[in-house]
């Protein structure tokens, strides 16, 4: 799961993003409103935690520009503003939630344990994903499996494992690629295709099938009859 962080305070930030990132969470961190909007304009995350008085665009700005492109994905601000106009405000521009500082570490974890389960609340089961071929992936905590022994997968084979099987038998460009693996950052192509080609190695044959000059498909279908 990916969460983006805006967090002016160095030191704040530098802890809820090793908090996050110890529970197993992929975290793209920013201190200031204009990283904040390149990142969400360009990304996809699947809870955004926000501070109000940033350098920059504000945390109201940012959270009006993430309920544009969407409507339900959570979001927590964190602030020291404890006057009920900014709390209104915030809640009016669509934020989930609203902790105020200073708070403990742990409290923050339980309010994003809350909002993930909300997330994930719609069925269970649908966490795990038969892939075929005996390959079970777990989308909540991105683990592969093949007969229940779990595959050990690279932080980067799992967020490309995460994208394939949310496309599961639809190409996958390598643009896409870029920007949810990459988060957009300069990568080399034989780098990429390295990472493609390990997360290949531990799977079956065929199942992730190079489409030429576009990208790649995940082929989920266990045609072989076994």
């Amino acid at each position: 799961m990916k969460i983006f962080l805006l967090e002016d305070d160095f030191s704040l930030n530098k802890l809820i993003s090793n908090a996050l990132e110890k529970k197993g969470f992929f975290v793209t961190s920013v201190d200031n409103g204009y990283d904040a909007m390149t990142n969400i304009l360009n990304n996809n995350y699947d809870l955004y935690i926000l501070d109000i008085n940033v350098p920059g665009f504000s945390g109201h700005e940012v959270l009006e520009e993430i309920r544009k492109r969407h409507e339900d994905l959570p979001v927590i601000i964190v602030s020291a503003e404890l006057d009920i106009d900014n709390i209104s405000k915030a809640y009016e521009l669509g934020c989930n939630d609203y902790l105020k500082k200073p708070f403990e570490l742990e409290e923050l974890l339980l309010h994003l344990k809350y909002h993930i389960k909300t997330i994930l609340k719609n069925d269970i089961d649908k966490d795990v994903i038969e892939l075929g071929f005996g390959y079970k992936f777990n989308l909540k905590d991105q683990n592969l499996y093949k007969h229940d022994h779990e595959i050990v997968l690279t932080h980067k084979e799992k967020l490309l494992l995460t994208l394939f099987v949310n496309n599961l038998d639809k190409t996958v460009t390598s643009e896409m690629i870029h920007e949810y693996v990459w988060d957009n950052k300069a990568v080399e192509a034989v780098s990429m295709r390295s990472v493609i080609h390990k997360l290949q190695k531990k799977l079956k044959n065929g199942m992730i099938a190079n489409i030429r000059g576009v990208g790649y498909k995940f082929i989920s279908k266990d045609i072989s009859g076994f």
